[in-house]
């Protein structure tokens, strides 16, 4: 399969006033994946044995990619394949524990401590759960698993019924998620979403009835003509249905929707809906788990903490088009379901492109992504590096201090209340020389990227 997607395309740099946003201007960049790829040569054999520069937390994040939709929906930048049935993807698990295979063997590998495991998409409910239960099954015996993980799936509420939640609960699933975005139908509507608030409402309280305990949903606002009771409404029937996790979104209209773009509140309604939103939470004794995820209390996203939460731990994402963050390398795979096939049969290791980080990029990905967290403790960043945090980044941080963005609680570094709203301005103050005006990477700009050759672990080369 020939490749027409350049790898600079994945993370790509830009002008310096174009990447930054000052405040108080708002930085809407979101910043999920840190550091960035850059270069077009990657050592794969560096990947799977142990790491010259400090590991922090071994703890892992495992993700299962799955790229693959039955529609469309419009405000979607991530890629994605559309499929016509769930048995098109009925060899896809098969695959994925192959991949599990290839790192299993590996030196690194050995030393990671699972702790969560996430099927997003996509529309992860596209796979049976018997096919999710062999995943399962398989990172459980492979991995050094002191506890029985977290393990949540994430689907479209049209994918599933109260027979399908039943099997994901008797395979080990012990969270889910679903695509909500409003109980509001004129709202899905003009969004171009299929689903309808009767099934919204359904698959949730079948949630309920099939037990349960752990429930997420995903929810917009600032969605065009949208005011604060309405939101409120959104906000209350989530309650009153037994969710326990909402990660909440400012709608972000793809260029499909311009005509839309006009009737969307103003940014500083923007702004207000947002600290509503945290009010409200507040009152109902929810936690602010990071930017933009609030949970009930024992119910905190564990696949967050690890991935952002300082200090961080591996994330290694699996499946088609899935980007990782691990021992010290951060990547993604070919954005092919096809030649993600043809690969993983082949015994190699199915990544199109990534980046070896140096001691500047594992120092800075602490603040980066930690920010989102809300709280960045200083005491396991000197305990590795052997400086202060503090004294790294003290220009930085006075700055931030004097904008009213942090400020400091006995060596950690606190997010404001104002700062939540500029997450990703803070997050941002903290990238380093090299990721400066690199843009995060949404699969979609390169969907069907495939690499000119792959690497088998097993035969210590490398094959088209």
């Amino acid at each position: 399969m020939k490749n027409t997607i350049k790898i600079t395309e994945l993370c790509p740099k830009v002008p310096f006033e174009e990447w930054n946003k000052q405040y108080p201007l708002v930085d809407n960049e979101y910043v999920w994946i840190y550091p960035l790829i850059r270069d077009a040569y990657f050592d794969h054999t560096k990947l799977l044995s142990n790491n010259k520069l400090p590991i922090i937390n071994f703890e892992t994040s495992v993700y299962i990619h799955v790229p693959a939709c039955l529609f469309h929906c419009p405000m979607c930048f991530f890629y994605h394949e559309i499929l016509s049935s769930k048995d098109e993807l009925s060899w896809y698990a098969d695959s994925l524990i192959k991949e599990i295979e290839l790192y299993s063997n590996s030196d690194f590998y050995k030393n990671i401590s699972l702790k969560t495991i996430y099927f997003g998409g996509g529309t992860a409910t596209l796979l049976s759960p018997k096919a999710i239960g062999k995943i399962i099954n398989t990172l459980i015996a492979k991995t050094n698993t002191p506890n029985f993980p977290e393990i949540t799936v994430e689907g479209h509420p049209l994918t599933v019924n109260s027979d399908y939640l039943k099997e994901l609960k008797e395979v080990g699933v012990n969270r889910v998620s679903f695509g909500i975005q409003s109980f509001n139908d004129s709202n899905l509507k003009l969004l171009g979403l299929k689903q309808t608030s009767e099934a919204n409402i359904k698959v949730l309280t079948n949630c309920a009835k099939v037990g349960f305990d752990s429930v997420a949903i995903d929810l917009l606002y600032r969605i065009p003509n949208q005011n604060l009771n309405d939101l409120n409404i959104q906000l209350e029937k989530a309650f009153d249905l037994g969710v326990k996790s909402i990660s909440t979104y400012s709608l972000g209209l793809s260029p499909r929707q311009e005509k839309l773009v006009k009737f969307q509140p103003s940014e500083e309604i923007d702004k207000e809906m947002f600290y509503f939103i945290n009010s409200k939470m507040q009152d109902k004794g929810w936690t602010h788990v990071a930017q933009p995820d609030y949970a009930a209390p024992g119910f905190e996203h564990q696949e967050l903490l690890v991935s952002w939460k300082a200090p961080q731990g591996q994330n290694l994402s699996l499946g088609a088009g899935a980007f990782s963050v691990f021992n010290n390398n951060v990547y993604c795979n070919v954005h092919s379901l096809k030649e993600y096939k043809r690969v993983t049969d082949n015994n190699c290791l199915p990544i199109f492109a990534g980046q070896q980080m140096d001691l500047e990029d594992c120092i800075s990905r602490y603040p980066v992504l930690g920010t989102r967290c809300f709280r960045i403790s200083n005491k396991p960043f000197l305990d590795v590096y052997g400086f202060n945090l503090l004294d790294k980044y003290k220009t930085v941080i006075e700055k931030l201090i004097n904008q009213g963005l942090i400020e400091l609680d006995n060596q950690d570094i606190i997010i404001t209340k104002e700062g939540k709203y500029y997450i990703d301005n803070i997050s941002k103050s903290f990238y380093s020389e090299k990721n400066i005006c690199h843009l995060q990477p949404w699969g979609g700009t390169v969907a069907g990227a495939v690499a000119e050759k792959y690497y088998s672990p097993s035969t210590k080369s490398y094959i088209p």
